[in-house]
């Protein structure tokens, strides 16, 4: 029982230990998070003091910066307001020459288009005598060629009747000759048929009856033959033999009766070839006189269109000299309004000259001779080129030269007014800037502005200084290490 009890006891005080040291392991927990979090809001608060500091001196710093900025502007302002000043004194010293200027020019005015009037009226005066002149020698011109026109046109058409009447005889005369010589050619061929034609019905006829007494006699003898055949065939061959000789005469006669029948056919022949030869050579006469008759009437059709083209010729010409005419008056129009247009602009031209120009209207050109130039090629050993310039150039030489002077100066003037407007630029910005820097306006405000804190805030974009503090952090070991040596 005794040994029970020591048992138990010591079990109590074990668990009394461990339950001691899990409530001291606890309270280091507790104190050391209460050192964390002490740490933690000492850490806060100096983050939020350092935040507040910073915009201080930020604020400080750019209330520093107005007053030298608005003191710089000020010193800018003064400097411009000098210069402007210095301008407008010398712009109002260029006025009152212009003023002058624009009195003497418009004195010069005055008398110049006095002159020009003058002038003017000399012209068209000058001009319109000479269009009455060059109207009344068109008008003379006109009168000679219709004169002349009506003459030359009264000799054709008498040349013309006169030739018709000719060629219309001629024609009637040989229409006469052909009619005639047809006539008797057509008689004499008539005539000479007939006469070929009872002519060879006689020899037919002849011929006829020669050839029919002969064939009776040779008829009568072939009887007899026949006859005398049937007695005795000696007879029968000497009547053979006489009978073949009477054959070979009469063989011999036909044969000349045939001869004559065909020189009787070569007459004929003869005639029809002489009677074709006659029809070609008045086919022949009747062609050439068509021939003829053409080439007069070939002849009557050129005439006709001569005369036509001369016609036309004259109404061309007419034409082209009424077009030249009209053209010669646009022209000199033209010219007379190009001449009033460059007086206008020479009078334009002579108000905005300075008073150099006036005195000196041409400048002395600063480039070296042509000879000086060759010679300096040739010593350079240069080719030089001999190029000689028309007459015209040398009378256009001082108008481009008042031309180049101009140019130049109008490219000096924009040079000048880029050179103005790229200040006035700057000008406007700084003006800007320091208009900025002394109002508020919604522009202000919206725009990014490091002036501009309102309730410690600003809309410009500004770097977040990251804060310096050395935080010392300490291990939970260390920490249980001192406490339990304590």
């Amino acid at each position: 029982m005794a040994k029970k009890g020591k048992g138990k006891k010591g079990g109590d005080k074990l668990l009394k230990s461990e339950f001691q040291l899990l409530k001291d392991e606890e309270g280091r927990r507790r104190f050391l998070q209460d050192i964390k979090d002490k740490a933690k809001e000492k850490q806060g608060l100096e983050e939020k003091n350092a935040h507040i500091n910073n915009l201080k001196i930020q604020n400080r710093w750019r209330e520093i910066m107005k007053a030298a900025k608005a003191k710089e502007l000020l010193q800018q302002i003064e400097v411009l307001k000098q210069v402007h000043e210095r301008h407008l004194d010398r712009k109002s010293a260029g006025v009152e020459n212009l003023a002058r200027d624009v009195d003497e020019a418009e004195a010069q005015y005055s008398t110049a288009l006095q002159a020009h009037c003058m002038n003017v009226d000399t012209l068209i005066d000058l001009q319109a005598s000479r269009l009455q002149t060059l109207q009344n020698q068109f008008e003379s011109d006109m009168g000679i060629l219709e004169t002349e026109f009506n003459t030359e046109r009264m000799k054709l058409q008498t040349y013309h009747a006169k030739e018709r009447a000719d060629i219309l005889g001629i024609m009637g005369r040989m229409e006469q000759d052909f009619q005639d010589a047809e006539a008797d050619a057509r008689h004499e061929y008539s005539s000479l048929r007939d006469d070929v034609k009872n002519k060879n019905l006689e020899e037919k006829h002849a011929l006829r009856i020669q050839l029919e007494g002969t064939v009776e006699d040779l008829w009568r003898q072939f009887q007899a033959a026949l006859n005398q055949y049937n007695a005795s065939t000696e007879e029968r061959k000497k009547q053979f033999e006489e009978l073949k000789s009477k054959d070979s005469k009469n063989a011999k006669e036909i044969e000349q009766q045939m001869k004559k029948l065909v020189k009787l056919q070569e007459t004929i022949a003869h005639i029809k070839s002489k009677l074709s030869t006659n029809s070609k050579e008045y086919e022949e006469r009747n062609r050439a006189l068509r021939q003829e008759k053409d080439a007069i009437q070939s002849h009557f059709q050129a005439l006709k269109r001569k005369m036509n083209t001369f016609r036309d010729r004259e109404r061309r010409k007419l034409t082209e000299l009424t077009i030249v005419s009209n053209k010669a008056i646009k022209d000199l129009k033209s010219k007379v309004g190009k001449a009033e247009r460059i007086i206008r602009m020479a009078e334009m031209n002579r108000k905005l000259e300075t008073e150099e120009e006036k005195v000196l209207p041409f400048y002395k050109e600063s480039l070296p001779d042509d000879k000086e130039v060759q010679l300096a090629k040739q010593e350079l050993g240069e080719p030089t080129t001999n190029v000689v310039l028309p007459k015209e150039f040398a009378a256009m030489e001082q108008f481009h030269k008042r031309y180049n002077k101009a140019s130049l100066d109008r490219l000096a003037l924009e040079k000048q007014r880029a050179q103005l407007q790229e200040e006035n630029l700057h000008l406007r910005g700084i003006l800007k800037q320091y208009l900025d820097g002394i109002s508020i306006n919604e522009a202000v405000l919206d725009s990014p502005n490091p002036l501009v804190v309102v309730n410690g805030r600003t809309n410009a974009p500004l770097p977040h200084p990251q804060s310096h503090l050395n935080i010392t952090y300490v291990e939970a070991a260390h920490q249980q290490q001192r406490i339990g040596a304590v």
